[in-house]
């Protein structure tokens, strides 16, 4: 039996029912919820410079992926420069997609969420 998976699923249980009280897993559905809406409405913004790689109607809340400026490596290269100057790393897409990829799990705070959209 797995214990250490089953200790490390109570520990993330006992914290949503900390941080969410009555709302539990409601609760951090709407922290992932509002995450992804900020990270899309910054992206939607500014279509001329970063194009959402799925269609609106499949758009994930946990990974969120993106081209800037229509795929240039050069202006995709200096996004991420930039990203990991300010300390938020691992966006580089998939080696076989390309691009820039925002995973935005549960364990992703929103502070990290405000830190990238602003």
């Amino acid at each position: 039996m797995p214990i250490f998976s089953i200790w490390i699923a109570g520990e993330v249980m006992r914290g949503l029912l900390e941080t969410h009280k009555d709302r539990q897993l409601a609760g951090q559905e709407e922290v992932a919820n509002s995450k992804a809406k900020r990270i899309y409405d910054v992206l939607d913004k500014y279509p001329d410079i970063y194009q959402i790689v799925p269609d609106r109607s499949v758009r994930s809340r946990m990974n969120i992926c993106f081209r800037v400026y229509g795929g240039d490596g050069g202006q995709e290269k200096a996004f991420l420069e930039g990203a990991e100057g300010q300390l938020l790393q691992g966006l580089k897409g998939h080696r076989s997609v390309g691009g820039i990829r925002i995973s935005n799990y549960n364990a992703v705070d929103v502070g990290k969420v405000e830190k990238l959209t602003t």
